[in-house]
């Protein structure tokens, strides 16, 4: 059997490494999307619950807003800017519950 010098094996793992790892981001983003997807049409189906938000403590909150502006950049980046919109009106209306809760 003829040895083939020209076959580099740390060549082919590495891109074999890079193909998975570039298949394993792009999973990663299609969840990351259809997870924003459900959570966007979730909202506008449901709505925000203002008793909710002004029992929610601060860290909670804190994460609401980092998923409420992570949804809102997805958005942006793919240009849709309806979608992108209602997220901000509840993401003031979230602010303004907050603040009445300050006020108590």
């Amino acid at each position: 059997m003829e040895e083939n010098d020209d076959f580099d094996f740390d060549e082919f793992l590495e891109n074999s490494n890079n193909d998975f790892n570039h298949k394993l981001e792009s999973y990663k983003e299609a969840m990351i999307s259809a997870a924003i997807d459900v959570n966007y049409h979730q909202i506008m189906k449901q709505g925000i619950s203002d008793w909710h938000v002004r029992l929610m403590d601060p860290s909670e909150i804190g994460e609401l807003m980092q998923t409420f502006n992570t949804m809102i950049a997805h958005y942006e980046e793919l240009e849709e800017y309806e979608k992108c919109a209602h997220l901000v009106k509840q993401r003031e209306t979230i602010k303004h519950n907050l603040a009445l809760k300050q006020d108590v």
